[in-house]
This record gives C-alpha cells, sequence and structure tokens, in this order.
C-alpha cells in the first residue's frame, strides 16, 4: 500500500503590465490677414487648416504558433458543443462535469474528462458516479499507457490528452498563452512516471499524489483557472486522498474497491464525512479551449 506525499501549499502571484501613450498637441492657428485701405471692404482671408492631432501607434499584434486556429477548433469536437453549452451554464452542480467528462471521453481532448471527473467527485458526486469512473478508467487504458520502442527496446510512456502541439500566442507584452486542455497535459504527464500498465486505483492514487505534491511545492500554470488544484492539496493535507480516489474510480474496479472498503472502512466513512461540509463549489468551470498563461 502506497502512501501519500507530506504537502505544504505555496501560493503563487501573476503581475500583469500595461502600457499607453499621449496624442501630439494640435499646432497654433494662422493669424486673420488685416483689412485693406480701399473704400469696398475686402473680405477677410480664411484660417490656414489646422493639423490634425498624430494618432497614436496601434499596439503590436499578438504572435500565433502555426496552426493556432486549427488546433484551438479541434478543443470543441463535434458532438460536444450540447455538453459544453449546459456546464457552462451550470458550472456549480456536479452533473454537468459528468456529462462533459463522457462527451470528451472518446474524443482527441480527454485531458478535460480527467480534468471534470476529479471534479465532480471533488463536488459531491451523483447518480452519474459509474459512468464517470468508466469512462475514467477508458481514457487511462488507451490514452496514458506504455508502448515498446523496438529501436531502443524498451517500454516508453505514451500520453495522448490532447490534439497535436500545444499551440500558443504571445501578447504585446510578451505574456505566453495556451489552452486549458494541452497545458493540463504538459503539467500532469510527469506524475505518471514509472507508471506499469495495468491500471489500478492504487497507481491512480500514486499519480495523483504526484500531481497534488507539485502543485503544493511548486504550483503549476493552471492554480489560478483550476479551483480544483487548490481543494486537492487541502484534501490530501487532510488526510483523504486515497478514499477519494477509490471513491472516483471504484464503480469500474469493484473488486479493488470492495478490499479497499474492507481494509479502510474508517477512513472511507472519514473522506464521506469530510465532503458533506467542504466539497468543492466552483465558481467558473474550465473549458477546453480558455487561455491559461505559461510564461
Amino acid at each position: 500500500m502506497s502512501r501519500a506525499r507530506l504537502i505544504s501549499l505555496c501560493l503563487g502571484s501573476v503581475v500583469s503590465l500595461g502600457c499607453g501613450g499621449a496624442a501630439a498637441p494640435h499646432a497654433k492657428p494662422a493669424p486673420i490677414a488685416a483689412a485693406s485701405s480701399s473704400a469696398a471692404s475686402q473680405p477677410s482671408a480664411s484660417p490656414a487648416p489646422q493639423p490634425s492631432a498624430s494618432a497614436p501607434e496601434p499596439p503590436p499584434e499578438p504572435r500565433e504558433s502555426p496552426g493556432f486556429a486549427e488546433t484551438m477548433a479541434r478543443l470543441r469536437p463535434s458532438g460536444t458543443e450540447s455538453a459544453v453549452a449546459a456546464l457552462s451554464a451550470a458550472p456549480t452542480e456536479a452533473e454537468p462535469y459528468a456529462k462533459a467528462a463522457l462527451a470528451f471521453a472518446p474524443t482527441d481532448v480527454p485531458a478535460m474528462t480527467l480534468i471534470w471527473a476529479l471534479t465532480y467527485q471533488a463536488m459531491g458526486g451523483g447518480s452519474s458516479d459509474a459512468a464517470v469512473a468508466s469512462a475514467l478508467s477508458l481514457v487511462l487504458r488507451e490514452r496514458i499507457r506504455t508502448v515498446h520502442n523496438e529501436q531502443t527496446q524498451r517500454d516508453e510512456l505514451n500520453i495522448r490528452l490532447a490534439p497535436g502541439q500545444m499551440p500558443a500566442r504571445q501578447e504585446a507584452n510578451g505574456t505566453v498563452l495556451a489552452p486549458i486542455a494541452h497545458v493540463f497535459e504538459m503539467s500532469f504527464s510527469p506524475a505518471f512516471t514509472g507508471m506499469q500498465p495495468p491500471w489500478t486505483i492504487e497507481q491512480f492514487y500514486d499519480a495523483l499524489s504526484a500531481w497534488v505534491g507539485e502543485v503544493a511545492s511548486h504550483g503549476t500554470p493552471l492554480d489560478q483557472q483550476l479551483e480544483l488544484d487548490a481543494w486537492l492539496v487541502t484534501l490530501a493535507k487532510a488526510g483523504h486522498l486515497e478514499a477519494y480516489c477509490h471513491a472516483l474510480l471504484g464503480p469500474a474496479f469493484p473488486a479493488e474497491l470492495k478490499s479497499y472498503r474492507a481494509k479502510s472502512a474508517a477512513a472511507y466513512k472519514a473522506y464521506q464525512s469530510y465532503l458533506k461540509s467542504s466539497a468543492l463549489h466552483p465558481k467558473q468551470a474550465p473549458l477546453p479551449d480558455d487561455l491559461v498563461r505559461i510564461r
């Protein structure tokens, strides 16, 4: 039985920069010409045209990586529109997270199944527990696995949670942004180092412990937009992370769940009690094409 890492929470902050400019002052108008000495009155000369203020220089355009728009479009796969819309409309309810997790499991963006499934269980779960566990188990088996490299004759970890290479946008102030799905894949992947198939709840617990330890000790680019991260750190410090993993994946691994509950009935009951007072209440749902600052 593996043990969770000792976790201490650290906080980060982001400083945003702005710029502005002042227009050049107007030129002084030309004087009006003097009147003629003849009896007939002469019309006065028209004033010289006034030069317009010099327009401020337009801000530099953001720079995007090749294929940025195409990859961003792939983050909303066909057939997932209604699930994403329902989640966006009700980010404080658990069931839309479950439906969105199920919708994205068979797509090229299963990173969101992981994020939304974890969030769903953190909110207390519900009637979709079994379906979410099954979808998450499918993602783990098919998208996070080891493959044999014929050239090196070694088994290597293969992780495919987001489509293609990570697209990025550099703003005029130098800030670099990338979508949540790709940033999660990049940040979460090291947690699976040393993973050996087949998947078990215990292996997922080990991986999630590594992730939570990274969030607590160093932080990740996702932490400000993913309310789940801070909640998981607090959960782990309270000693309930292992029970959380069994509640999340248990319906897909019934024998392992049964064994855990027989040996750790008090711990599982304590987790259920903890949820009643400390469940996650997200204010906003993370969406796959939301941009996250990575630099």
